[in-house]
């Protein structure tokens, strides 16, 4: 059964029925109003207290409330600034897997457009909503003597999972500041070993048996983050309205903070270049 809501919905009141000269009602109660005495059937017309009672009924979420409108926030993370040298580690351990050395890049730059990959941008206001939906697990894996990715994100509660690809014993070492949060020796062929993510914070990932493996697992509280792809580009969706604070994190370049304001239904617009910054705080 289907109702046009555009529509004003009308209840018709039975008929008398009338034996000899007594007059007796229909088991259902009449309706009698002004236009009764004119000769027409009275009408009764659905109230919004009766549309929402009826979509509690009939199970129709759209006669309830609507969702509150959001905006969002997009924009490009760059560096412009002199080129920035690789760092080149010694590798005296599994050398015949690892090689005897590893270039270790800390900044990728796209060619063309200068974007910063890797760059965690995420929002700090205390007026953002958490969020208690399922989430996928984090993937961090040992692979070819590197962590993969360089820096993971998520939510507190969603589960970390570290794997190894490699024919030679890693030992994935997780600290929260100074407390070790995981510490698991990974040998070939081992199983992927999970742990949920319980607080918040930057998460430092070392490898003790290969000593220039290095990763980082950040854990936000709130769903309102995002990690720069290869061109330097990110977005933020599903915003609250209001003004908020954007903090733009790279483990190599440091971090900053700008102020945004978000709009219903709106986008916000961030171009971060950190080697102009870095310029104009010299000034």
């Amino acid at each position: 059964m289907g109702f046009d809501l555009v529509s004003p919905i009308t209840l018709r009141p039975p008929r008398e029925m009338s034996h000899g000269n007594d007059h007796q009602i229909d088991r259902h109660t009449a309706w009698r109003g002004p236009d009764s005495r004119r000769g027409k059937e009275p009408q009764l017309m659905m109230t919004p207290v009766l549309l929402v009672t009826l979509g509690v009924i009939l199970g129709i979420p759209a006669l309830l409330a609507a969702e509150p409108s959001t905006g969002k926030l997009v924009g490009r993370i760059a560096y412009s600034g002199p080129a920035l040298p690789d760092h080149t580690a010694e590798i005296t351990r599994d050398a015949s897997f690892c090689g005897t050395s590893a270039t270790i890049k800390n900044v990728v730059i796209h060619p063309k457009n200068h974007g910063v990959e890797g760059v965690v941008v995420s929002i700090e206001s205390s007026n953002v909503p958490a969020s208690d939906a399922p989430l996928a697990p984090l993937v961090l894996t040992n692979t070819h003597c590197t962590f993969s990715p360089r820096t993971v994100i998520g939510q507190i509660g969603q589960q970390l999972e570290i794997r190894s690809d490699d024919p030679v014993m890693h030992n994935t070492h997780i600290s929260l500041g100074p407390r070790t949060f995981v510490n698991v020796a990974m040998i070939p062929a081992s199983r992927p070993v999970r742990k949920p993510l319980k607080q918040p914070g930057t998460y430092t990932v070392k490898c003790d048996a290969h000593k220039f493996m290095h990763a980082d697992v950040i854990a936000f509280a709130h769903p309102f983050f995002s990690l720069t792809d290869e061109t330097g580009s990110f977005q933020i969706m599903n915003l609250p309205p209001g003004e908020h604070l954007v903090t733009i994190w790279h483990p190599t370049l440091g971090s900053t903070q700008q102020a945004v304001t978000i709009t219903a239904d709106g986008e916000a617009t961030i171009a971060f270049d950190y080697a102009a910054h870095a310029e104009s705080e010299k000034k």
